[in-house]
């Protein structure tokens, strides 16, 4: 580690592009739960290879156009002598490479795809609500939620919890156009006073997933009630209309 704090702080600089592409990859796939020395190492090496792709291209500028680089020979020979000479121009330039490792570091996480190796572990709900729906070209997923008391309730879905493991503490959220049966064979109802609401994994005994191309306007209700049948919509030429998923979520 660092012994000083100019040390800490460049040390923590360095890793800003290997952090970037762990964040950006946590948010566009399944979130997994690893042991600390391997989210560390993850980092580490992440910002090792976008450092060292920056600084080869600014080995290659400085090649080319010496004069708008800062000199790293001087740098090295003289140290905090020529910092204080040529402060600006090296300011200005150790910014610039550290936005270019950071936005190397983003489009790779968003570009590089996941490999399907058979450690590659993805929920239920992330294929069904993340994955599914992008292949399918859905512009829309309408969830109906068997609860286990009985009740149903079923909506446009908002967002969901995106990690791995599938426990009973995950929520998915879903928006109007709402519709909620209280009772078994009583007739569903829709809630046109509220916009959002919010459903535990604990409490759905069974989900229903209709992909749909176009999005549900306010009072209009996609799905049928689960006694009437599947829900209805429609959906491009050879995509799968629904989806159900069973079961009772893992206990607490």
């Amino acid at each position: 580690m660092p012994s000083s704090l100019l040390g800490l702080v460049l040390f923590v600089i360095c890793l800003v592009p290997g952090f970037t592409y762990a964040a950006a990859r946590d948010v566009r796939l399944p979130e997994r739960t690893s042991s600390a020395f391997r989210e560390t190492t993850r980092v580490v090496l992440a910002s090792l290879a976008f450092d060292g792709i920056v600084l080869a291209v600014f080995a290659l500028i400085r090649t080319a156009a010496p004069g708008l680089t800062p000199d790293t020979g001087r740098l090295v020979r003289e140290g905090w002598a020529y910092v204080r000479d040529d402060y600006g121009r090296l300011t200005l330039w150790s910014c610039a490479l550290l936005v270019a490792a950071a936005g190397a570091a983003l489009a790779a996480a968003r570009l590089l795809p996941r490999g399907p190796g058979p450690l590659s572990v993805e929920s239920s709900w992330w294929l069904l609500f993340g994955r599914y729906p992008a292949l399918t070209g859905a512009k829309c997923t309408y969830v109906g939620c068997e609860l286990v008391d009985g009740s149903y309730l079923a909506g446009v879905l908002k967002h969901f919890a995106h990690q791995a493991e599938e426990t009973g503490d995950r929520e998915l959220a879903l928006v109007a156009p709402l519709e909620y049966r209280s009772h078994p064979g009583t007739p569903s109802r829709p809630l046109t006073d509220h916009q959002l609401v919010s459903v535990s994994a604990r409490q759905i005994k069974f989900l229903t997933v209709t992909y749909l191309d176009h999005i549900p306007q306010p009072g209009q209700l996609p799905g049928a009630r689960p006694e009437q049948g599947e829900p209805t919509g429609s959906m491009p030429a050879g995509s799968p209309r629904s989806s159900t998923v069973t079961g009772t979520p893992t206990p607490p």
